[in-house]
């Protein structure tokens, strides 16, 4: 039986389809909880976030807090904010109510491994991130955009 585990303890949040095909929807360490006990897995929402051409990074937020938020780098510096906005707008709509994006922020520079707020294999350091833009974050909660929310 050892040679075969029925499970595996990866930390790795996932489900198998209808078709038994294996889908990876995040990590364990990484599942934000709401204020109103919703789970959510940032990794999901980013990838919303990051399949359009506007976003190059973008960071989920919202543990203990009553809705997310996101801290977002764009492709090009041309990109407006008015665009990023109706980007997330857009993603917004894909998404569930307890899963929107209802502020976020632009950052002044990309997240990087050298800054260490990436890991070397390009994923975000969340603790480093949380730490190191906490004034941000705070910012983003203490005044959300209604417009996002719609």
């Amino acid at each position: 039986e050892s040679w075969n585990p029925r499970e595996i303890r990866t930390g790795d949040l996932g489900h198998i389809d209808s078709d038994g095909f294996v889908h990876i929807d995040g990590r364990a360490s990484n599942l934000l909880i709401t204020s109103f006990g919703r789970n959510i897995s940032p990794e999901w929402v980013e990838s919303e976030l990051l399949a359009g051409p506007l976003l190059a990074q973008a960071v989920v937020v919202g543990d203990a807090r009553p809705w997310c938020a996101a801290l977002v780098y764009g492709t090009a510096a041309s990109s407006s904010d008015a665009d990023i906005g109706a980007w997330i707008q857009q993603v917004n709509q894909r998404l569930p109510d307890y899963a929107r994006i209802v502020d976020w922020q632009r950052l002044s520079e990309p997240l990087s491994v050298e800054s260490g707020l990436l890991t070397s294999n390009g994923r975000p350091r969340r603790h480093a991130i949380e730490a190191q833009y906490r004034s941000l974050i705070e910012e983003l909660y203490a005044s959300p955009r209604e417009a996002i929310n719609q």
